[in-house]
């Protein structure tokens, strides 16, 4: 029966714009500028046969014979060889070698083959599985080319390890010159790879052709269009594409905000993300619990109050989510940051139902949590309850409230009265408490020398407020205190009460002690604190042998002159600040980027110093260095010469 004859007329070319007689037979029209025309290269793969009408890459025709070419699907690599054994590339990818085609092709039919690759491109896109079935099809089965084999080999480059656009964009030249229609489906496949292996200028083509054909973008297109926009970083113009989806009531996948959630979160976007997120929740919309955990890592770690609060409350206090230990600690200092006390409290109750053991750090981040947000009572009544369970408190334990009253001017007799309240309601202060405040009227002693005496009264209260033994610390910081407010009075006070109370003093007591007594100018108690301190086997830092030479080089006293150019005053101010006695300040934060090979290299460079300065005494007394007088250079008989002239 012969073909009817189509009749194009004026109604046809408005109605079916993408449709026309170049289209039906030639499909001339291109789909990329001149000028991109002239970069790309004109062919994918080379070597196809002249003796075939058309042009077409070796994609889908035979090689000559001296290449033998077959394919098959692995997991690997994939190489391909020459006559001669060299490898080669082809520009799709390398290509592994194999003897013939799976003996199964032979019992299956064209159609069968076809509906395979079909599948097979579609559900787990592989180069090298749909390469296997086209070169069957067209070498043994003898099927001509055409626009649903070009399209099952495009969208098999959407293989996230070997998918090319560029050889995407060969095929469409090679199409375009075979007079084979690249038809609506096809340019979305090249938008589907795209969305994997994004092409910003070949995108831009597809959606002009498009447009040009008056073809509408499905709305599995629109998906691969915003995804390929999101793989180039553009969220912005991929925001701005959902919003349009959703205007027009296209239904948006998950997956898709998902991930652009996945990617702001790489860039530390957080407040876009939080908002993101409550839309999609609050339009009913499912988050994987995978996005809830990943977010929530991300935000604690990059210390985002509201995304980690609105992640903790509403998917982990809800028990839908169970984060690490190591996510709960980043919360927690999120909390602690923020003053956050409904969080920080939330996060040791899920620690205590997870049988997690509490650490140190976890109470810290909770005083500092009620001291952020202005309730130092409350921060002082967890160190009491801590002290009380046991928990042995350390310096870094009272720094929040430090920095809190150092901060806002609070007077030391308010916080002192907060303690002795806690006293009254039948709970146990400890002493690291009172040394805090110690601390703080020291700080304040600087500016004015009042808080010296203001100190020392709060001192005389002490025994009657904490019923444990006052350490050596505690001392410390107040001869600190006395030397801040140069008052030598209460700082000879300190130091009866020392000697009193049997406390054994250590090389810090000793150091201000000294620097104490240099900068009023006591010269002589500086130079016996410092006999003292050797007797107890213990040496000044070398930044206090440093201040101790440039004070002592500014006066001509006795005692200033011994103590400037005593053998370990020198010592320690030539060991640019390294010493086996390395003192920290305990309000100095430790930095935990210090890693094993930095302090490896610092205890090796002290010892190495020790050993020095060991051998270098030794020697001097061995050989009798220090007994050495200058003369030797004159003979005796011109000695006794100058004797008789005398």
């Amino acid at each position: 029966m012969p073909r009817p004859t189509v009749i194009l007329g004026g109604l046809w070319s408005c109605l079916c714009a993408s449709s026309s007689v170049a289209t039906l037979h030639c499909a001339r029209y291109s789909l990329l500028s001149e000028k991109r025309l002239l970069k790309r290269s004109s062919s994918v793969l080379r070597g196809s046969l002249s003796s075939f009408p058309r042009r077409c890459h070796g994609t889908l025709y035979p090689r000559p014979r001296q290449q033998t070419l077959e394919i098959v699907e692995e997991d690997g690599n994939y190489s391909e060889k020459n006559g001669h054994g060299a490898p080669r590339n082809d520009g799709v990818s390398s290509m592994r070698i194999k003897s013939s085609a799976p003996e199964s092709f032979e019992e299956l039919s064209t159609s069968r083959l076809e509906h395979m690759l079909q599948e097979r491109v579609t559900k787990n896109p592989s180069i090298p599985g749909a390469m296997q079935i086209l070169r069957y099809l067209i070498q043994v089965r003898g099927v001509n080319p055409e626009t649903r084999h070009y399209r099952c080999l495009i969208l098999a480059h959407s293989d996230p390890n070997y998918g090319s656009p560029q050889v995407v964009l060969d095929l469409l030249k090679e199409m375009e010159g075979n007079g084979i229609p690249a038809d609506s489906a096809t340019l979305h496949a090249v938008l589907q790879v795209l969305a994997v292996h994004p092409d910003y200028l070949l995108r831009q083509d597809i959606v002009r052709t498009l447009r040009h054909r008056w073809l509408t973008l499905s709305p599995a297109g629109w998906h691969f269009l915003v995804a390929g926009l999101i793989r180039e970083h553009q969220f912005e113009l991929a925001l701005d594409h959902i919003e349009q989806m959703e205007r027009k009531g296209s239904v948006v996948e998950n997956w898709l905000p998902s991930l652009l959630i996945y990617y702001i979160c790489d860039y530390k976007e957080f407040d876009e993300v939080l908002r993101l997120m409550r839309s999609r929740t609050s339009r009913g919309h499912d988050i994987s619990l995978e996005l809830w955990s990943y977010v929530l890592d991300m935000a604690s770690a990059a210390s985002h109050h509201e995304t980690t609060r609105y992640i903790w409350r509403k998917m982990v206090e809800l028990k839908y989510l169970q984060p690490s230990d190591q996510t709960c600690e980043n919360v927690l200092k999120v909390a602690a940051k923020a003053g956050d006390v409904v969080l920080a409290g939330s996060v040791m109750r899920f620690l205590v139902d997870a049988k997690v053991p509490l650490k140190l750090e976890y109470y810290e981040r909770v005083v500092k949590a009620h001291v952020m947000s202005g309730d130092l009572r409350s921060g002082f009544q967890i160190l009491c309850q801590m002290h009380m369970t046991g928990i042995s408190l350390e310096p870094s334990s009272t720094l929040a409230i430090y920095n809190h009253l150092t901060k806002h001017k609070t007077t030391p007799r308010d916080a002192w009265r907060m303690l002795k309240d806690l006293k009254a309601s039948k709970r146990d202060i400890p002493i690291e408490c009172a040394e805090v405040i110690f601390e703080v009227c020291g700080h304040f002693a600087s500016e004015n020398p009042h808080w010296a005496l203001e100190g020392i009264a709060l001192y005389k209260e002490l025994y009657a407020l904490c019923p444990d033994k006052v350490n050596v610390s505690v001392y410390n910081v107040l001869i600190d205190m006395c030397r801040q407010a140069r008052n030598v009075d209460a700082g000879m006070f300190v130091v009866e009460e020392i000697a009193a109370l049997g406390v054994v003093p250590d090389q810090t007591t000793f150091e201000y002690l000294i620097m104490m007594c240099l900068e009023t100018g006591n010269f002589e108690s500086a130079y016996n604190y410092f006999e003292d301190m050797l007797a107890h086997d213990a040496l000044p830092r070398p930044e206090i042998c440093t201040d101790i030479r440039k004070i002592c080089g500014k006066s001509r006293d006795h005692f200033a002159t011994r103590l400037r150019y005593h053998s370990r005053i020198m010592d320690g101010a030539r060991d640019d600040g390294i010493n086996d006695t390395h003192h920290e300040s305990p309000r100095t934060e430790h930095s935990s980027s210090l890693d094993t090979g930095a302090r490896w290299a610092r205890e090796k460079e002290q010892k190495k110093k020790t050993r020095r300065k060991i051998a270098c005494e030794r020697a001097q007394e061995e050989e009798g260095w220090l007994d050495y007088e200058p003369g030797g250079l004159i003979p005796e008989d011109q000695l006794a010469a100058k004797k008789d002239d005398k």
